[in-house]
Formats: structure tokens, sequence, C-alpha cells
């Protein structure tokens, strides 16, 4: 399999309006952001975040996050918000062999940049998959 899949449906395009355009909603939102706020937010772009995976997009978590916490005048951090979009992301059972793979790609990029990440999802997974059985 190669480094890179041909991304699918300008998906790469339509995820970065998507996200400006939330950013845009955070900016000039008319009552006080909190982090409360902030997660309703990522948890509203859980499926935005499945279909750039399934379509081949391998976005960029953190810089998802430094947008994100940009628009809220840093009152959420960015790492907070980068395992906040990550605890968001499908389960990769859910996912054909392409999907795990761009899944991978994105979740190895927060990995090298905070640690951390793989071994939280893993356990959410396990977890998952507990309640699924039960």
């Amino acid at each position: 399999m190669d480094d890179q899949l041909p991304i699918k449906d300008h998906v790469d395009e339509l995820f970065s309006i998507e996200i400006d355009g939330w950013c845009y909603g955070i900016q000039n939102y008319p009552g006080e952001i909190y982090p409360g706020l902030i997660h309703a937010v990522i948890r509203e772009l859980a499926p935005t975040y499945r279909s750039a995976i399934e379509h081949n997009f391998p976005f960029d978590i953190a810089e998802v996050s430094k947008r994100i916490s940009r628009a809220a005048k840093y009152l959420v951090h960015e790492k907070e918000i980068c395992f906040s979009i990550l605890a968001h992301l499908p389960n990769p059972s859910t996912l054909n062999e392409e999907g795990q793979f761009i899944l991978a790609q994105i979740i190895d990029r927060v990995e090298k940049k905070y640690g951390g990440a793989l071994a939280r999802l893993q356990k959410k997974w396990a977890w998952e998959r507990e309640q699924e059985a039960a």
C-alpha cells in the first residue's frame, strides 16, 4: 500500500470549509465561550471526522485543534481539544482497510506531537468492545 491514498470527492476542501465555519461561529458566538461549548462543537464534528477518514483524507488534528483554540480565544488549550477530537474518531473496527490506514496516519501525528494518544484510544476501543459483547 502507498504512503498516500488519493483523497476522494475533494473532501479535504470540504473539511477545511466546515472547520472554518465552526471557527467563525465560535469567534462570533454572542455569549461567553466556555469549555463545554467547545467540546460540543468537537462532538458535532464527529461525522465530519468519519467522512474525512472514509474519503482518504488524513487531516491534521493538531492543526484543527490550533484553529479551534484560536477561535475560542485560547480558553481551551490545543492539547485538550486534540485529545477531545481523538475521542470522537471512529473505532477502527467500523472502518475498511483504507479507513484504518488513514486513521493510523492521523493518530500517528498526534502520538508524535503529544504521546499517549494511541494508548488512550486502545483503552477506549477495548471498553467499546466490552460494551458490545455485554
